[in-house]
């Protein structure tokens, strides 16, 4: 005999069983921003010539369509409020009580202050306002008991352990143009609520190549995954009216014209991110192929579209409130140590006027891994981890977007090994070199000198950057100036590269010059 004691676990688990039909998820695409595009079907029976659908809460801007078969067209949906019967586990006697009317049951309750007593027979109600229960005992004579006094519960057949209760929700009632007994629909709309985060982990093999292994971490909290196609995409595709929830699913008149997110294209993302071993999908089953109405249908199976890279995870179930992890690719690429370091405009001298030279600063000189993306896929933007031959940490940086035979650099430290400083002098001054309105400018020519000391016992290759509020007339040992089109009064931004290889323990001088315009006052 089945007994249900006092000590109930509430999961929270609600299950829908209302008249509104339910379409099965097939399809999930999952963006980096928190949103997603889901696909439902599935066979529907009619109620004469309609069909009711219960809406998603608040599906995104314009993205809310349903599509009959080909043949079946859908003259109208209107969507309204409406009660829904639901059921949710029984968290309480109350609420077994009421699930289990109609079955055979065994009360222990308090007769007294002292006494208990046993009484069987089936269970004809339950009064909730009152907490009564009616009960036709074996010798057919009705019983009322107090629910509060009740201290145990048993039956005799299989119970129902979920109660029901109504709730609202916004119901799509679909409209077609002739009777049937049944069709088959499809619902499809972006949303949001389910994201997927990148990362990556980095174990270097030799001096010349790593193994870069990428996963995928989907987060869902929206609503349950049975069963699905699950597509994750890497890129950056517009969505011009960001999260605004679209008019069919709004309880309240709509604005005539919807605010875009101007110019967003990540927008409600906190973290902007894009995963280690290879995806193996088995083949899908055969599914019949049905012919939509206003649908193109299309398959994404780790391959580029359009500007968009999408990875398919092929059937995947993902409950609502959870967190998964899924291995995405893994890779050896080639890298080469390179290390770089960036000095400002040390003098400023367009603002400052003057040259205050500190001989003794040292510039941070970075240690890095400059990456070839020898893959089939793109790596998109997400934390790394990096490793070294004996898997020792070494590191944690971002991993940028990097297309396929493209470069990017994970930095792992300082190297406090390589020496960098920068001094400046003024070399030549030109009083009243330029006039514009009532104003003389002066012309200042400044030499730079940068001195770099390898202290290591291996040769290195520094990737040097110069920034100066100036233009540059010289640079030496093949420095590259170039200048971004942005100025700061009659001087432009620069800036100068150098690719400075370095034997061991090697001491260095590199050199450029600058003209500056300041006013003459």
């Amino acid at each position: 005999m089945k007994k249900v004691f006092m000590f109930l676990t509430v999961t929270g688990l609600c299950v829908q069983a209302f008249p509104q039909q339910v379409l099965k998820t097939t399809q999930v695409n999952v963006f980096k921003n928190g949103t997603y595009y889901v696909l439902k079907e599935g066979e529907v029976n009619l109620s004469g010539e309609t069909v009711k659908l219960l809406m998603p809460a608040n599906p995104l801007q314009g993205t809310f369509w349903i599509n009959s078969l080909k043949d079946v067209k859908i003259n109208k949906v209107v969507v309204k409020t409406d009660t829904i019967h639901k059921f949710r586990t029984a968290k309480s006697y109350s609420d077994i009580l009421m699930a289990n009317q109609g079955k055979n049951i065994r009360l222990t309750y308090k007769f007294d202050d002292k006494n208990y007593k046993d009484v069987s027979g089936t269970l004809l109600d339950y009064y909730k306002e009152s907490q009564i229960v009616k009960l036709k005992t074996s010798d057919n004579r009705i019983s009322f008991i107090q629910a509060d006094n009740i201290r145990e519960l048993s039956f005799g057949d299989k119970t129902n352990d979920s109660s029901p209760y109504d709730s609202t929700a916004m119901v799509a009632t679909v409209h077609f143009g002739k009777k049937m007994d049944n069709t088959r629909l499809r619902m499809f709309y972006m949303h949001t609520g389910i994201q997927w985060i990148p990362s990556y982990n980095i174990k270097l093999v030799d001096d010349k190549e790593l193994q870069v292994e990428m996963k995928a971490l989907i987060e869902n909290f929206n609503e349950d995954i049975d069963d699905a196609e699950m597509t994750l995409t890497v890129g950056n595709p517009r969505f011009y009216y960001g999260t605004a929830t679209d008019a069919i699913a709004l309880g309240t008149l709509t604005s005539l014209y919807s605010t875009p997110v101007s110019g967003n294209y990540n927008y409600g993302y906190a973290q902007s991110y894009s995963y280690a071993n290879n995806i193996s999908n088995a083949p899908a089953a055969q599914q019949p192929v049905y012919e939509y109405n206003g649908l193109t249908d299309y398959t994404t199976s780790g391959e580029k579209t359009n500007d968009l890279y999408m990875y398919s995870l092929g059937k995947v179930s993902i409950p609502k409130n959870s967190k998964t992890s899924f291995e995405i690719f893994s890779a050896k690429v080639p890298y080469k140590d390179i290390y770089e370091v960036i000095i400002g405009d040390v003098a400023n001298y367009s603002v400052n006027r003057y040259i205050a030279n500190n001989p003794e600063n040292r510039y941070d000189v970075y240690h890095s891994l400059r990456i070839t993306n020898k893959t089939i896929n793109p790596f998109t933007t997400g934390p790394c981890f990096v490793l070294n031959e004996k898997l020792q940490p070494l590191a944690q940086d971002e991993l940028k977007y990097t297309a396929v035979n493209g470069e990017v650099s994970v930095q792992l430290s300082k190297a406090g090994d390589i020496v960098v400083k920068n001094i400046e002098e003024e070399v030549k001054k030109e009083e009243n070199s330029k006039k514009i309105g009532r104003y003389y400018y002066n012309k200042i020519t400044i030499k730079g000198v940068i001195q770099i000391s390898n202290l290591q016992d291996k040769k290195v290759t520094l990737t040097l950057t110069k920034n100066l509020n100036a233009q540059v007339i010289d640079a030496s040992d093949g420095g590259v100036p170039k200048k971004p089109g942005k100025y700061n009064s009659l001087n432009p931004y620069s800036e100068i590269k150098w690719e400075v290889p370095l034997d061991k323990n090697q001491e260095k001088k590199i050199s450029y010059q600058y003209e500056v315009y300041v006013i003459n006052s």
